[in-house]
């Protein structure tokens, strides 16, 4: 994995969220696999959120919608008339 720099992150926020208890132990034989194979001490929450980033950028029609419907927090703000995402060379209705 390659380390990226990036430009701003935001303070973290809580998320709470129930997983069913076979999700739990596989995640947390994972954080343990990481761990020796690594040689470095890993928490099962450093690897979930990690692996969650990872995911979410990997999915390239995520990207590409994102790309289509947000804009980003270093562009001006602007009216949604003014900038609406297009679709196939085609403004959005």
């Amino acid at each position: 994995m390659k380390l990226k720099l990036r430009e701003k992150e935001l303070p973290p926020v809580q998320l709470r969220l129930a997983l069913p208890a076979a999700a739990k132990q596989m995640l947390d034989r994972y954080a343990t696999f990481v761990g020796q194979t690594s040689g470095r001490e890993v928490e099962a929450r450093g690897i979930a959120v990690e692996m969650l980033e990872q995911f979410m950028a990997s999915d390239r029609d995520f990207r590409r919608w994102q790309k289509l419907t947000q804009e980003s927090v270093f562009e001006s703000r602007e009216s949604p008339i003014e900038k609406s995402p297009q679709m196939n060379g085609h403004e959005a209705e």
